[in-house]
């Protein structure tokens, strides 16, 4: 009796935290943002207008951001901001995290060729043990003349880190899995599962 007591305790706590704990990190993110665009702008700001407004640094804040993605669009802006780039790429420290930031923004907001194609399946790190992987793109392997595919497996809670693969497309099972539910799983380390998993035609192989 007393074991499904504290049973039914531990689980109701644990599916509170489940609710809880995501709603309150992201309002601390949220608050952090805020805080971050009101002490860069309203300084500023205030010089001219001795005015307060809650959320005003992140409104100006994003203005500004989405004109810099206007600029940046013309022949001009490209160059100036290449500029730049090469500046920073010149600095040990910088670069890395520059060019770490700027290529899961990328990948992640699907605007360039390296980006994450498809969500898939393959054994590894042994065969019956499946993974999910996303699909990068293909490599050609002159070694052994063949087609390989690219495919990053990320650890599971911490998807910063993982192994990229190379794999040939017979190996490999496509899914209709989106990218975000993929992420879900793998983040909560398999707690946000979605109810099935279902395989698709493998666009590389004859009879798919």
């Amino acid at each position: 009796m007393w074991q499904r007591i504290k049973s039914n305790i531990k689980n109701n706590l644990f599916s509170g935290l489940l609710v809880t704990v995501p709603i309150i990190i992201t309002i601390l993110v949220l608050r952090a943002v805020f805080r971050f665009f009101d002490n860069l702008i309203l300084p500023w700001l205030n010089q001219y207008y001795d005015v307060y407004v809650p959320g005003l640094g992140i409104a100006v804040g994003l203005i500004l951001i989405y004109f810099i993605g206007v600029v940046t669009k013309n022949y001009f802006g490209k160059k100036i901001i290449h500029l730049g780039e090469s500046i920073v790429v010149k600095i040990p420290i910088a670069k890395t995290v520059y060019s770490g930031v700027k290529q899961i923004l990328l990948t992640f907001g699907g605007q360039e060729k390296g980006s994450f194609k498809k969500v898939v399946l393959l054994e590894y790190p042994r065969k019956g043990i499946y993974s999910l992987g996303f699909l990068n793109g293909e490599v050609q392997d002159r070694i052994h003349h063949r087609t390989l595919l690219s495919v990053l497996v990320m650890t599971s809670i911490n998807p910063t880190s993982g192994y990229l693969v190379l794999v040939p497309p017979e190996e490999v099972v496509f899914t209709r899995l989106h990218v975000e539910e993929a992420m879900k799983l793998i983040v909560s380390g398999g707690i946000v599962t979605p109810e099935t998993i279902e395989s698709e035609a493998n666009p590389y192989l004859k009879n798919g």
